[in-house]
């Protein structure tokens, strides 16, 4: 019983030593040759658990989402914060949800039908082309999802036309994603897009950015 016990712990750590450092060289060597992608619809239970919820309860008082602003959330996978997001906007607000996998938003449909809300809207379309007007948002947020966009330089600068002067753009890391990006190399990304390092949030494990769009 012993030895089961500790050939389990051993796959276990051996799963996690994996998880945690040489699947982020593959995933940055993957990055470089252009084949970045997000995570499957399969493994939404990996992003939108009890556990995950708990560490990451801070995450949205960090994005400084405030009553009737509208809001941008690309890549929302399963709606692990989209609803409650909706409802720190209010009804005043809305928040617009973008993920480019179709089974990913008819999760987050679900969800929102559930718990009643009518300020969410759903679009299933890619980051180069957001179906949002120019200037229109007053804050994005992407967690743990800058990394797997293949073109970031494109997918900032879209994001840059739909928020107003001033709007802010918030960007959350999570070292346990594969696609963590040290905090210095994502400012140095978003500030080459126009914008401006407002507010830093937490650690090496999480960190959460804000920045501010320039004019």
């Amino acid at each position: 019983m012993r030895k089961l016990l500790l050939l389990l712990l051993g796959v276990i750590a051996g799963i996690a030593f994996f998880w945690l450092f040489p699947l982020k060289v593959l995933a940055r060597l993957a990055h470089r040759y252009g084949h970045s992608a997000p995570c499957p619809s399969s493994l939404a239970w990996l992003v939108n658990n009890p556990i995950r919820r708990r560490y990451m309860r801070p995450l949205l008082d960090r994005v400084g989402i405030q009553p009737s602003e509208h809001v941008l959330e690309l890549g929302p996978g399963p709606g692990t914060f989209t609803i409650d997001a909706a409802r720190r906007v209010g009804p005043g607000g809305r928040v617009i949800a973008v993920d480019i996998q179709p089974q990913m938003i008819a999760r987050l449909e679900r969800r929102v039908r559930q718990v009643g809300l009518t300020n969410v809207e759903m679009h299933v379309a890619s980051a180069y082309r957001l179906p949002l007007e120019d200037a229109s948002v007053d804050r994005a947020f992407l967690v743990t999802v800058l990394p797997e966009i293949p073109d970031q330089g494109r997918a900032l600068a879209e994001l840059h036309r739909v928020l107003r002067p001033g709007g802010v753009l918030s960007i959350t890391e999570e070292f346990a994603d594969p696609h963590y990006p040290f905090p210095s190399e994502t400012i140095r990304r978003v500030e080459m897009a126009g914008f401006r390092l407002e507010q830093r949030f937490g650690n090496w494990w999480i960190y959460t950015l804000n920045f501010t769009r320039e004019a």
